[in-house]
């Protein structure tokens, strides 16, 4: 599995993505496809840790955070907080 950026509004795997959304391709090689035909690029590795984040969120709060939540999710509840 590779995460990837769409470059422009489209359609994977049943969901639909504008330009700059993040998702993650089901195969190496949909990922090579669509990074060749310009509609997606390779997403830099995320900076921080989602696991370090998750453990921070825990630990401010005294419970689990929701397993769906992104990094950039995660930061802006920590920071409200």
């Amino acid at each position: 599995m590779v995460d990837l950026i769409a470059t422009k509004s489209m359609k994977y795997a049943t969901r639909r993505l504008q330009a700059e959304d993040r998702f993650t391709a089901k195969s190496k090689r949909d990922a090579r496809i669509l990074v060749g035909i310009g509609k997606a690029r390779v997403a830099e590795p995320e900076k921080d840790n989602i696991a370090d984040l998750r453990a921070e969120y825990a630990e401010k709060f005294d419970k689990k955070p929701f397993n769906g939540w992104n990094a950039d999710t995660l930061r802006e509840k920590i920071a409200d907080a």
